[in-house]
């Protein structure tokens, strides 16, 4: 059994097909074929059913890509302590973040990173904490940047806590709440409200303080972003939700305080069986700044 086909074997699975996992590895489908099927020879049992359109993995399939992963992280720390001490790292740092997040500049981060690292190759998405934290637990990701409330992220993950935020509510410049600094939530409990999309983190924040509070609430627009919350805000469709860190960012819209708000801790996560060493380097860099500053 070699590496070659442990990337082979990962690849289809994540591809669901042949044909685009040998493009994206830059091989002949033929050859990504064979040593498939060498490795299911080895292996005594199928990995994949085939068919004319897609490829599923087996139970057998399913526990391998799990433990190839983690063979493969391995291999890739195993190569970094050797080669990289005192030196620059090299390789993919994938990483994943909230469009909230402002604890950290990430922008800037990974900009000193790269310039201090010029054989990585930075891969760098957005998305929802709850996608963030399914990636980094599949090592699809070195490193998630995730805000939750009242939870943890689920075991097997290291997290570095970045900071603690309040929701508020924001308003645009024409409302009536302009004059105000503050709002409860039996205010909100009677007016349009926009927010995130229901079951994300950030929607469960608002939804459970609704619910806590034994008060109905009225979503009249979810948004997949903190922009876009922010401009459906600023042009009077409802008032919106927004971590307070980002709310402040938002020159056209006003800040309302909520009464007995909800509290969400930012994480830094990752897997330690299956970050690289690119990706601790980065933590690494990203745990220095906290202390400087």
């Amino acid at each position: 059994m070699e590496l070659r086909q442990l990337r082979y074997a990962i690849a289809v699975a994540e591809e669901r097909h042949f044909t685009r996992a040998a493009g994206r590895l830059h091989v002949a489908q033929s050859a990504l074929s064979h040593q498939v099927q060498q490795l299911e020879h080895e292996l005594g049992t199928p990995l994949f059913i085939r068919t004319s359109r897609r490829v599923e993995l087996t139970e057998a399939g399913e526990s391998f890509v799990l433990h190839a992963r983690e063979v493969l992280a391995a291999a890739e720390r195993l190569r970094g302590e050797v080669s990289a001490t005192g030196r620059t790292v090299s390789g993919t740092l994938r990483i994943g973040t909230i469009t909230t997040l402002t604890q950290v500049d990430l922008a800037a981060l990974v900009r000193t990173f790269l310039e201090a690292n010029p054989g990585v190759d930075g891969h760098v998405v957005s998305s929802m904490s709850e996608s963030i934290v399914e990636q980094v637990d599949a090592g699809d990701l070195d490193l998630g940047f995730i805000g939750l409330w009242h939870t943890r992220p689920r075991a097997g993950l290291t997290a570095r806590v970045l900071g603690t935020e309040q929701l508020v509510a924001v308003v645009g410049p024409e409302h009536p709440w302009t004059s105000r600094t503050a709002v409860t939530l039996l205010d909100l409990a009677g007016v349009p409200t926009i927010d995130f999309p229901e079951g994300t983190g950030a929607r469960r924040q608002s939804d459970d303080a609704f619910t806590m509070a034994g008060l109905p609430r009225t979503v009249v627009a979810q948004a997949g972003s903190a922009t876009l919350v922010a401009a459906l805000t600023a042009a009077g469709v409802g008032v919106g939700f927004l971590p307070e860190s980002d709310a402040i960012t938002r020159p056209g819209l006003h800040l309302l305080r909520i009464a007995d708000a909800p509290i969400r801790t930012v994480h830094m996560i990752s897997k330690p069986t299956l970050v690289t060493p690119t990706g601790r380097a980065f933590a690494d860099l990203v745990d220095r700044h906290l202390a400087g500053r």
